[in-house]
């Protein structure tokens, strides 16, 4: 993010839409296809795309160059070397606001890493830097929208509910970041629907819709999209689409409960939930777990219809260790990513007063902000059954 040397742009800040997708689901393509409609969309626009590669030689800035007819159109930005997600966040940053103050563009397009998280790029846009500065200033984020490889896709949710027992602290798996990418997206574009069955694309449908109800799906072939039907209307919302993800609704049901005592609830199940049996429920506690017990169930006693599973937990063993549970595809994840801020207040790192305000709105004595806060989303998923499961890890 520029400090200060890049001035703001004068008049409406250009949209930028960003093109998220794991590896191969079609995200060049896609961008092809768009940047080839920019000569006749409005009357003629001027657009650039930044293109971005994580090895040093990027193929699909090559692979997206305009013909000698178009060049004074579009303009083609390489971005090599890194993830504009993590390791060249700043490169994107600066790319952006540079465009955007020097150059008159109509639109700009970003195509990411197929590893990409479309969450860490958003918050380029919304959150100020040490400077005070955010992406946000320079440019206006139109829409987040995520290619899915249906096919892929489904094979993958398939594949990982046919896979052995998880090993608890493993890698995050593929699906994991795949989901990652679905959940926070304001489009998702289901391609290649040439290569899958109509029962396939309605299953993958009813998936997706589950995890992000908020998102827009629309099914494309070989990555052809009229570009009004992405580019026309802003989608992205800064609380709505963050906020988009089916767990993060749960969770935020469970939060604003008395969690003094269990809570298990079920939300109201979608139309697709109804054909499918996919539902989701809420588990909140605050007793901790027994280490043995919750791990043995993690790594033993998932379901086989469990499509997702996320949140936060606690265990006797390690009372100040903040635990986090993440499964996709069959696979768990199990990590600790912090310091609950009891524990921080109890052994004076913080006072009372400089309890954050995220801790405080789920304090409740005498464990502070420690609790179970579990959403499970999956086939046909019994909740007195999971509700008992999880009981019986309690310390």
């Amino acid at each position: 993010m520029p400090a200060s040397p890049t001035s703001l742009p004068s008049g409406p800040l250009p949209p930028v839409t960003v093109l998220s997708g794991f590896l191969g689901a079609g995200k060049t393509t896609v961008l092809r296809h768009l940047l080839a409609q920019a000569p006749t969309y409005g009357g003629g626009s001027r657009w650039a795309a930044i293109v971005n590669d994580v090895a040093a030689i990027n193929i699909d800035a090559q692979l997206v160059q305009p013909g000698a007819e178009d060049a004074g159109r579009t303009r083609i930005v390489p971005l090599g070397n890194g993830c504009v997600c993590c390791s060249v966040r700043n490169e994107l940053a600066e790319t952006v606001a540079e465009l955007c103050a020097h150059s008159a563009y109509d639109h700009i397009l970003v195509e990411t890493t197929g590893v990409a998280e479309p969450r860490a790029i958003a918050q380029l846009f919304t959150q100020r830097n040490a400077f005070g500065r955010r992406l946000g200033d320079f440019a206006r984020l139109h829409a987040l929208v995520t290619v899915v490889d249906a096919r892929y896709f489904l094979d993958e949710w398939r594949r990982g509910h046919g896979r052995p027992p998880p090993t608890v602290g493993e890698p995050k798996p593929v699906f994991e970041l795949m989901l990652d990418q679905a959940e926070c997206a304001d489009v998702l574009l289901l391609n290649k629907c040439d290569l899958a069955s109509a029962e396939e694309l309605a299953q993958v449908e009813a998936i997706l819709g589950t995890l992000n109800p908020r998102a827009e799906i629309r099914r494309t072939e070989q990555g052809q999209i009229a570009c009004e039907l992405l580019l026309d209307r802003p989608r992205f919302d800064p609380v709505a689409t963050l906020g988009a993800a089916r767990w993060i609704k749960v969770m935020g049901t469970a939060a604003e409960a008395d969690q003094r005592q269990p809570l298990v609830t079920r939300p109201r199940e979608s139309r697709h939930e109804e054909e499918y049996g996919i539902t989701s429920l809420a588990y909140a506690e605050r007793r901790p777990f027994a280490r043995e017990k919750f791990l043995a169930l993690v790594q033993q006693g998932l379901p086989p219809g469990l499509l997702r599973a996320k949140g936060f937990f606690w265990l006797a063993e390690q009372p100040a260790d903040i635990g986090f549970l993440s499964v996709a595809g069959g696979v768990a994840r199990v990590q600790f990513i912090g310091t609950w801020a009891a524990a921080l207040r109890e052994s004076g790192v913080i006072t009372d007063a400089e309890i954050p305000a995220a801790a405080r709105a789920r304090w409740v004595e005498p464990h502070g902000d420690r609790r179970q806060e579990l959403v499970l989303i999956g086939l046909g998923l019994d909740e007195a059954e999971w509700t008992a499961k999880l009981a019986d890890c309690l310390a």
